[in-house]
């Protein structure tokens, strides 16, 4: 059944690009539909943007604009902080600023991933990169992040993307870069480090250098931080400083801790007091935590330098996606944001593997509850429910990339398709 599925989107895709000027509208009517619900999200507040965003827009406003940079404000890097400012100088309402930031770069990231998967694929390239194009504009996890939410995630992301375009091209110097602005806005770019690390380990050691070049990038970028009385050292303590903030197991992200911190819950409430604390949990568990992740993201990284897996393109977005979503789903005090990048990587594997659709779209689905959760404040499905089908979610996927890297070292053959093997 999948692969007569699979030959009839084949023949639409052929008779599609027949009619080529069809294709170029159709994406400009996705552009168009995007735009459109996006604008109708404009007015529609968070409980981040009311009381976080807003105040510190008005805060840095009333404290003279980009001449308060000296003064730390919120929790957010200095880069960010210098967005704020500049924003107190246009004539827009705070909300609305954010919100067109980081719609901006919903734009930029879904153009970005198109151009990916064009210069990936061999055959049918306009229709594939005009449907990452729509998956991941349309995308309610990344409409509701910016769009409702107004949150910055598509920015980092999309630096953290550009960065492993440039290493897939062996451009390691561009890549460090890029990841270096990626990581300079936000700090989960960290989980794009794993993959960095080994990518450049197997195949130019020297090149592991370059990494270097990442504290230079955030410190350049602060500049206007630093030239208002800002230290060095508060660049890269603001990011210390934040992985204190938040002493939980989970922070409605489902995985194995969203488990553990369901089960507190249930525990003090069946206790009718507080057993255990949230933090008492957090300290528990913590680093056992951090060693799993990274004894499992070393087990991967071994099997794979075993088994002398090519760096082809697919391989390393399969790697990427894997590692990543590793580090989410393993380490504590992951928010429900911080699935970002596997996400959007996980909508450019599914045309490659149209095997993994139902497992991509339960993905989505479990995040997409959760962000539910936090705007709505409506808790339909339990966390622990939702921590079950994505670890499920996680397990078989993980199981079948990886299985597609095997196959794929076993035939030594690093040529790309868009049929699922």
């Amino acid at each position: 059944m999948c692969r007569k599925t699979i030959d009839s989107l084949q023949r639409i895709v052929k008779r599609a690009l027949a009619r080529k000027p069809i294709v170029l509208l159709m994406g400009f009517l996705l552009l168009m539909l995007g735009s459109w619900i996006r604008w109708t999200l404009r007015d529609l507040p968070s409980i981040d943007s009311e009381e976080f965003l807003v105040p510190w827009y008005h805060e840095i406003k009333n404290g003279g604009g980009v001449y308060y940079l000296g003064h730390q404000v919120g929790d957010y890097n200095i880069l960010y902080q210098t967005l704020i400012a500049l924003f107190t100088y246009v004539p827009m309402r705070p909300l609305y600023a954010y919100k067109l930031l980081s719609c901006c770069f919903d734009g930029l990231l879904a153009v970005l991933v198109a151009c990916l998967v064009y210069r990936m694929a061999k055959k049918h390239r306009l229709l594939y990169a005009l449907a990452v194009f729509g998956l991941v504009y349309l995308s309610p996890i990344v409409l509701f992040n910016s769009a409702w939410w107004g949150q910055c995630d598509a920015i980092y992301t999309f630096f953290g993307i550009a960065a492993y375009c440039c290493l897939m091209k062996q451009r390691d110097a561009a890549a460090f870069l890029l990841y270096g602005v990626s990581i300079t806005f936000k700090l989960q770019a960290i989980f794009l480090m794993p993959v960095f690390l080994f990518t450049v380990f197997c195949r130019q050691k020297r090149h592991l250098l370059y990494i270097l070049l990442i504290p230079v990038v955030m410190v350049a970028l602060s500049a206007a931080g630093l030239v208002f009385g800002r230290s060095v050292t508060e660049v890269f303590t603001i990011y210390l400083e934040q992985t204190n903030s938040y002493l939980s197991p989970a922070l409605n992200y489902p995985s194995v801790w969203g488990l553990v911190s369901d089960a507190g819950h249930l525990l003090n409430y069946l206790g009718g007091k507080e057993i255990v604390s949230s933090a008492a949990l957090y300290h528990i568990v913590k680093y056992p935590a951090i060693l799993l992740a990274v004894a499992v993201l070393a087990g991967y990284m071994f099997v794979w330098m075993r088994k002398k897996v090519t760096f082809s393109p697919q391989n390393m977005l399969i790697m990427a996606f894997v590692l990543t979503y590793t580090c989410v789903i393993l380490l504590p005090a992951m928010h429900e944001r911080y699935g970002y990048l596997y996400e959007i990587l996980s909508l450019v594997l599914v045309l490659f593997y149209p095997r993994l659709t139902g497992w991509v779209i339960l993905l989505h689905g479990v995040t997409l509850c959760t962000y539910l959760h936090f705007l709505t404040n409506c808790y339909v499905v339990p966390i622990a429910v939702l921590s079950v089908l994505n670890i499920v979610a996680y397990l078989v996927t993980v199981r079948y990339l990886c299985r597609q890297l095997f196959a794929e070292c076993d035939r030594s053959n690093p040529s790309l398709t868009l049929v699922d093997r």
